[in-house]
């Protein structure tokens, strides 16, 4: 077995490391192994991202350096995890009993490590993506050059797509299109600024009342972008002192928002009712923020919210629900969560959505009461301190209310292709996690296998979207794949027939 081969200090490190990480390994079932190769894959060995925490954590404590996430994650072998950990420096010690000074653990401005070169640290978390793109196996960030309807054209081959969050079909829609032109041709192409300053237009103040009815709210605020209408409001409505509690498989823009407001910060196991009770208890009366999705937007499921509704109202705790993924998709007529358990219109004391999605512009907003929507207008960094929406997007909106509203056939038409599709997943032996919605994960097991079932369906023109660690956990990578009104049943079953091909030579299947 190839042991440790460094420096003297850089030797005891590496025996640390293989002890702990052996240890988690014989704790798992059926797993007798008696010793590991210093040079082998952690992940091939099996340490899936709870081992990678508890071996983290334990090394934290054992040399008192703090690892960081995002670097560990670049390190594949034990001699490289010990070469990283002697690069770090140990944290301050205590002083007459105080707690040490927090560390950073953003790895963009990790100032853990000792004598580097600011531009070596970059190129080791790039090099990951580097090995990919080597190897013609880097499938992010496709280019589309064309579109038509449900096809696209990457690179020059057309392929159908498998991975749009245009859940009703309406990038395209021609009077998405016209109005968007008539009103660029009336205010120009940006803005004149913030929009409490000179920014807002009559065509922002039609939008937030025209979501504000489709929300069933008494008011409603728009933002420039989706993921900051997460980090502003939830950094707006609480802060130190109180607490934010939200589940562990939200989106990272809530994540984000939770830790960047300086509220206690607790994650509840995922849609379990009873993890988000016991988080609840240790709220102990303090101004409290509950933040759920309606629709997770890895996985395809739907919150069970009417029991969190009830806890939230037992402990005196705000509720926000990001609707991003269930407005257009969930209920009837395609009005989201509320109509979907058939909600009374109040029980949901702040709604995000985004414009980005079903409603095939982008931005984001909120719904509300108005005296949280007020408070938001003034209190929001994110709305206050950056440029309108362009009119152009906002107007976008409208159009895209306007053919919902319209057309509640297309939350039909919807339905019934993501019906068709998990329908013949299942069948052709397919694990699709939890999903009940357009969202539909398909499981496949390791990295590799996501990365070679992806290759094989884009040569057959397929476009599907490959998702591993850290946007899921390191044992859950996946192909995330996103069915659309605009399919056609001879679109799905091409991509079933595909998606069958791939699994089984890949052996997911």
């Amino acid at each position: 077995m190839p042991g440790p081969t460094s420096t003297t200090s850089s030797v005891k490190t590496q025996e640390l490391i293989h002890g702990h990480i052996l240890h988690w390994l014989r704790q798992q079932p059926g797993n007798d192994i008696e010793s590991i190769d210093y040079d082998d894959s952690l992940f091939d060995m099996g340490v899936d991202s709870m081992g990678v925490a508890e071996i983290t954590a334990n090394i934290e404590t054992d040399t008192n350096k703090t690892l960081i996430p995002e670097e560990v994650y670049e390190l594949e072998t034990i001699n490289e995890l010990a070469a990283y950990v002697d690069r770090l420096r140990p944290n301050k010690a205590r002083n007459n009993g105080a707690a040490p000074a927090p560390t950073v653990l953003d790895a963009a401005s990790d100032p853990l490590v000792a004598n580097e070169n600011p531009l070596e640290h970059y190129a080791r978390l790039n090099r990951r993506v580097n090995n990919l793109k080597e190897q013609d196996l880097y499938f992010f960030e496709p280019v589309i050059s064309d579109h038509d309807d449900a096809w696209v054209v990457i690179e020059g081959k057309r392929m159908l797509m498998l991975g749009s969050y245009e859940y009703l079909g309406l990038l395209g829609h021609p009077h998405l299109k016209d109005t968007a032109i008539a009103a660029i041709e009336k205010f120009g192409t940006g803005h004149h600024g913030v929009r409490l300053l000179a920014g807002t237009t009559t065509v922002h103040m039609e939008l937030e009342a025209r979501l504000a009815k489709f929300m069933r709210s008494e008011a409603a605020i728009v933002y420039s972008s989706g993921f900051v209408t997460n980090l502003a409001t939830i950094s707006a409505l609480v802060g130190p002192g109180n607490c934010v509690i939200g589940d562990v498989w939200n989106h990272a823009s809530i994540i984000d928002g939770c830790k960047m407001s300086g509220a206690e910060f607790y994650e509840f196991e995922h849609n379990n009712i009873d993890s988000l009770a016991e988080k609840l208890e240790l709220s102990d009366g303090r101004r409290t923020l509950v933040v759920v999705d309606a629709v997770f937007s890895m996985d395809g499921d739907i919150i069970n919210l009417p029991p969190v509704i009830e806890l939230c109202k037992k402990y005196n705790a705000l509720l926000m629900v990001d609707e991003a993924h269930s407005l257009g998709v969930l209920g009837k007529t395609g009005h989201g969560i509320q109509e979907h358990f058939d909600l009374d219109d109040d029980v949901i004391d702040v709604k995000m959505g985004t414009l980005s999605k079903t409603l095939a512009g982008c931005g984001g907003f909120v719904a509300g009461k108005e005296e949280i929507v007020t408070y938001l207008r003034h209190h929001a960094r994110g709305y206050i301190f950056s440029g309108a929406l362009p009119s152009g997007q906002a107007s976008v909106a409208i159009a895209a209310l306007d053919v919902l509203e319209q057309h509640p056939e297309l939350v039909a038409k919807l339905k019934a292709n993501q019906d068709q599709f998990l329908a013949g997943l299942k069948a052709l032996g397919f694990d699709t996690a939890k999903s009940v919605t357009p969202i539909v994960p398909v499981m496949t097991k390791t990295n590799d296998i996501t990365l070679a079932m992806t290759q094989l369906c884009r040569a057959e023109g397929l476009l599907v979207i490959p998702v591993c660690y850290p946007a899921v956990p390191m044992d859950a990578p996946r192909l995330r794949t996103c069915v659309s009104a605009i399919h056609s049943p001879e679109d799905i079953d091409f991509a079933l027939e595909v998606m069958g091909r791939a699994g089984k030579q890949t052996g997911v299947i």
